[in-house]
């Protein structure tokens, strides 16, 4: 945003995390075609892209084990993302985990990002599998309140646990349960998280 002469600080991306480029873009570019929304949204993502060198990338603790637990134990499991589908493949296969998946998800071309509940709906029904039997791990306050919306049971992972923000949403006693995780190396039997 700086070459742009756009302030865009740490505070602003953690607010904005999780949501798609166009609606993020959008607020922060007065007047902006379309085209240029788009354009910048590329350059962003190619920008980000780079920074993914060999390497570069480790799952965070806990990440392994969840993934072969569900994969041993025959569940399906899909990757839904905000991102551009060029970023998903490159994260994935940065990590080498592209075989624990069925399938790869974007919201990228979905007409709302994150807090709506579209691009897990869509994770669902690429699964077959019900909402109400979904688990979402979630690393965005936006991310837990699209599965919530979504009628899903998640789990918030990384600084997102122990914040004000996320106790207020999960307080929502009619909301699907929502586990707060600073690691997912906590749980070692992730299937019974919730009963």
């Amino acid at each position: 945003m700086d070459r742009y002469g756009i302030p865009y600080t740490y505070h602003t991306f953690i607010e904005e995390f999780g949501r798609n480029n166009a609606e993020i873009l959008t607020k922060h570019f007065d007047a902006a075609d379309p085209a240029t929304i788009q354009r910048v949204s590329d350059e962003k993502e190619a920008d980000f892209r780079a920074l993914l060198t060999p390497g570069a990338l480790q799952p965070l603790p806990g990440v392994m084990a969840w993934l072969k637990h569900f994969r041993q134990r025959g569940v399906v499991q899909v990757v839904g993302s905000s991102g551009s589908m060029a970023n998903i493949t490159a994260m994935v296969r940065a990590l080498d985990i592209g075989d624990y998946f069925l399938a790869l998800v974007t919201g990228t071309h979905l007409p709302k990002g994150k807090p709506d509940p579209a691009i897990f709906l869509r994770c669902a029904a690429v699964a077959g599998v019900a909402p109400a039997n979904c688990l979402v791990i979630e690393d965005s306050i936006h991310g837990i309140e699209a599965a919530q919306r979504a009628g899903m049971r998640s789990v918030a992972v990384g600084a997102l646990a122990n914040s004000a923000a996320l106790r207020l949403l999960c307080a929502n006693l009619a909301a699907p349960p929502c586990l707060p995780l600073a690691s997912l190396a906590q749980v070692e039997t992730p299937s019974h998280l919730f009963g």
